[in-house]
């Protein structure tokens, strides 16, 4: 419609400059006509605006421009999925456990070449690290109901549901905590720009930018906003610089960053809300024609029913509006004169299935997993197409585990580390010149089960002894520390020589996957008797 008015107007002004000067008219006809050759047959058949894709009509602007005018809009739509949709509730929980699952842990792993210490050195640093953090643990949460692996679980939801995670960390003057830092996880709607602020174009809902694009402060709201019971009514805000005077991080506010200059982030569900809320109107809809379809009742008429009928058929409500329901087994008495005119609405049909596949696997594509995953549907599947989708979903997943390795995780082991050497629990060492290499660790997440054990556990055998692999691989793709599994599975071999239990085969494979024959055994508890 805007197109053809607009169209009209400019054929108005050619006809008026046609009027005074003939020639300016032709050129502007010719001008214009070259214009719409230019589009319809123009070498990106995407741009083209012919009649056809006349209603397409993008919006521009920059990042900030298109997603935070809508963002409030789409982060309530987002959640509301997530409360009462069967399949975005499941895809979320899905998302959660594989990425987070029982938490990404760390190992500490100090650079001994940079720092100049002996193996052993870096060994004894490592276990106190360890020790450190498995201390600081329990006490993550300021608010003392989560350790960090459940606020992992947290953060990566709300990134989902919100497109975003708002963390800080404080430092909490309480006796009963071993350390004071610990974190703060808080709803991205506090995150605002305070009324007496809108006119800043420097702050865009709620992040000040630098010159450089770079957050400079937070204005976070004391309150939800959407706390009417209980919070207060005023809108009280706290400005939080990013970084204090030493460069430590005061505000940990993570997104994936989708575009160039995006200052918040976009909810997971965004692109798919609306096949959602369809999909789900639609399964209800067909819901409600089965339960119609499967009420059986039975309308008597006779002479004799009309006192029955007077007193039952036309019940009304308070708003003396007509009840009209249909139960199973209902029997109802009809007035004289009236008659049933009866429909099979044969629900569900033959289409909703592979309709509620279509718009599953559009809604899988778009979240980039795999439908099987989506769906919680396995039937249609063999061992190699399961492979398949689910190799692909946990390439998904490895990605978003690093991600948030990097973003979260490592910076809070910093913080943690920087307390517990204050403290003097990691020795005397020279932790600020060489921070970097002291601090170092690697985060091991949740494993997998096998699709087919056998066969993999094979696959894992070969390729651990062409060297392809090490055991660190393997270990660390069940989530496990190869370290600790290897002094457990030295106790395990040292108690079972000691109660004289009898090995699985001939030669037993020490924790480096060395064969011990029976001659090497024997000489090592001959060596044990000679010591004791």
């Amino acid at each position: 419609m805007k197109a053809k008015l607009s169209e009209k107007f400019a054929s108005g002004i050619d006809n008026v400059v046609s009027f005074f000067s003939p020639r300016a008219g032709f050129k502007r006809r010719m001008y214009r006509e070259a214009i719409n050759i230019s589009q319809k047959f123009g070498a990106y058949k995407g741009s083209r605006r012919d009649r056809l894709h006349s209603s397409w009509i993008p919006r521009g602007g920059s990042a900030d421009e298109a997603l935070l005018p809508e963002l409030s809009e789409m982060r309530e739509r987002s959640r509301d999925l997530n409360r009462n949709d069967a399949h975005a509730s499941g895809i979320t929980s899905t998302m959660t456990t594989n990425v987070i699952g029982t938490g990404i842990r760390p190992q500490s792993r100090v650079d001994k070449e940079v720092l100049g210490i002996s193996e052993k050195s870096a060994a004894n640093f490592q276990k106190k690290a360890e020790r450190s953090w498995k201390r600081w643990l329990p006490f993550a949460d300021a608010g003392e109901r989560m350790d960090f692996y459940e606020i992992q679980q947290l953060v990566d939801r709300q990134i989902l549901e919100n497109g975003e995670a708002v963390i800080i960390p404080l430092m909490l003057k309480d006796n009963n905590r071993p350390y004071s830092m610990a974190l703060q996880v808080i709803e991205s709607d506090r995150l605002d720009t305070p009324l007496e602020k809108r006119s800043d174009k420097s702050i865009r809902s709620g992040v000040k930018i630098g010159e450089n694009g770079e957050p400079v402060s937070y204005f976070i709201q004391k309150n939800h906003p959407g706390d009417f019971r209980y919070g207060e009514r005023d809108k009280k805000f706290i400005e939080i610089p990013t970084k204090n005077e030493y460069g430590r991080r005061n505000v940990f506010h993570l997104y994936p960053v989708l575009r160039s200059g995006q200052t918040r982030g976009v909810p997971f569900f965004a692109p798919v809300l609306t096949y959602f809320k369809d999909l789900a109107e639609y399964a209800e809809a067909e819901l409600v024609a089965a339960r119609i379809a499967a009420c059986f009742s039975l309308f008597i008429t006779s002479e004799a029913s009309m006192d029955i009928a007077v007193n039952s058929a036309y019940e009304r409500n308070t708003g003396n509006q007509l009840i009209e329901s249909l139960e199973p087994g209902m029997i109802k008495h009809l007035m004289p004169g009236e008659s049933i005119t009866s429909f099979n609405p044969q629900r569900p049909g033959a289409t909703f299935e592979p309709f509620v596949e279509r718009i599953l696997r559009a809604i899988s594509a778009a979240l980039g997993l795999p439908y099987e995953l989506v769906a919680k549907d396995f039937s249609k599947t063999n061992y190699s197409s399961a492979r398949a989708a689910l190799l692909e979903a946990r390439r998904y997943f490895k990605v978003k585990q690093e991600w948030l390795s990097r973003k979260l995780c490592q910076p809070v082991w910093d913080m943690v580390m920087e307390e517990a050497y204050l403290k003097g629990e990691l020795g005397a060492i020279s932790f600020y010149e060489k921070r970097r290499w002291w601090t170092g660790a690697t985060w091991i997440a949740p494993g997998w089960e096998w699709v087919d054990p056998l066969k993999e556990a094979k696959a894992a055998e070969v390729g651990l002894k062409n060297g392809i692999v090490t055991h660190s691989d393997l270990y660390s793709a069940q989530g496990k520390d190869w370290e600790e599994s290897f002094e457990q599975r030295k106790r395990e071999l040292d108690k079972m020589n000691e109660l004289g239990l009898p090995q699985n085969s001939e030669s037993v494979k020490d924790p480096a996957g060395n064969k011990q024959d029976e001659e090497t055994k024997q000489d090592e508890d001959e060596e044990e008797n000679k010591e004791d």
